[in-house]
């Protein structure tokens, strides 16, 4: 029995997502035959400004975005993160020893930029023995180069353009594949009719229906875009996830909608609600993304994080597989358009969407990764 360990750092959940997914397409094709576990490694150090990251990470991608432009383009540069885990060694060598003693691994997987230089670092400086590392990025197109780090063993990546550019940051071309976003391997499994799954849901099963997602956090300006649908868009249901955006769950459940409206917290069946939908209107997170992608589910992206997703956009909007609009008046113009039945334009999103599927990512990674164990 081989033990697989999963290093991350919380922030908007995409990332413990995506050890999540890791960890579904190990157990479908290797069952017991591999342990996994997940630490956060933020969450095992001593320091609260450490300890406390997803926090900080909230701040900075909300209220802080002007601070994490300002760190973005300070620190894009392959020298910075190189240094800084020299740096920082000394500061994390405790906590990360703790963690390599305690868990055992015979292979160690980091799903966070974050993790990879300092974690490897501090691996091969240990005199136990040697224990294979590998990157899997989760970042689709605009990698950041805390990403690469030449020295691990093998490095997947979602896109072809993810691919170029840690070559760029000179990450070597042998140890480098494009494998597909890390989703749960629930998406890749059939979940039946559409209509079939809405009545299961509750739903109007012959309306069409608007998703929005505002991540794990529930940002953006998901309650005016309800409004503005509601208000502004005929025959139609929404659907929208809050995720733990308590307020904002309660918001829109103080409105009289005059629409069938299906209001979510916190969801683990993502899966069924996309397939229950008809487009996706969403932040350009990478996971979201990729698993609208798989449902064949076309989105309108609202927002996105400078440096860090700016790239999602431009990768949906070059494939037209979506569109991307920052207002809500201009999200109803999209949806009017997109749901009007003299119109073709969905149809065409909808086989762009899928024809950038990757259903079989994670069975990949968890296949490149067996294959290391051996």
């Amino acid at each position: 029995m081989k033990k697989v360990l999963i290093l991350m750092i919380e922030g908007g959940g995409g990332h413990r997502a995506s050890a999540k997914a890791i960890i579904s397409g190990l157990e479908s094709l290797y069952g017991d035959e591999i342990v996994t576990s997940i630490v956060d490694v933020s969450k095992e150090h001593w320091c609260p400004l450490v300890n406390r990251m997803d926090d900080i990470y909230r701040w900075l991608t909300t209220d802080g975005l002007w601070l994490w432009k300002a760190l973005w383009v300070t620190d894009n540069r392959p020298w910075v993160p190189q240094i800084a885990a020299r740096l920082l060694t000394p500061f994390f060598r405790g906590t990360l020893n703790r963690i390599f003693a305690t868990e055992k691994p015979d292979l160690v997987v980091a799903v966070h930029s974050f993790v990879n230089h300092l974690p490897l670092r501090v691996l091969r400086q240990s005199a136990g023995p040697y224990i294979p590392f590998v990157t899997v990025i989760t970042d689709m197109v605009t990698v950041h180069p805390a990403w690469c780090c030449p020295d691990v063993d093998y490095c997947m990546v979602p896109t072809t353009a993810a691919r170029e550019r840690v070559l760029g940051y000179g990450m070597p071309p042998d140890r480098v594949e494009v494998v597909g976003q890390p989703v749960n391997i629930a998406f890749t499994r059939g979940l039946g009719n559409r209509s079939a799954i809405r009545r299961k849901l509750g739903w109007d099963a012959a309306l069409p229906c608007v998703l929005l997602v505002g991540g794990g956090d529930g940002v953006g300006p998901l309650y005016e875009t309800a409004q503005a649908i509601a208000s502004g868009v005929h025959s139609v249901q929404l659907a929208v996830v809050t995720g733990r955006n308590v307020g904002l769950k309660a918001q829109l459940e103080a409105v009289d909608w005059g629409i069938p409206v299906h209001i979510y917290g916190f969801v683990n069946n993502m899966p069924e609600l996309m397939s229950a939908s008809d487009l996706l209107v969403t932040k350009a997170g990478p996971g979201t993304i990729a698993e609208a992608f798989i449902a064949g589910l076309p989105v309108i992206l609202f927002s996105f994080i400078p440096g860090q997703e700016e790239g999602n956009v431009k990768y949906v909007q070059a494939h037209q597989a979506g569109a991307y609009a920052q207002e809500p008046g201009e999200i109803v113009d999209v949806v009017r358009a997109w749901l009007d039945p003299e119109n073709d334009r969905l149809k065409q999103v909808v086989a762009n969407a899928s024809a950038l599927a990757c259903p079989d990512a994670v069975l990949v990674i968890a296949e490149r990764l067996y294959r290391i164990l051996l």
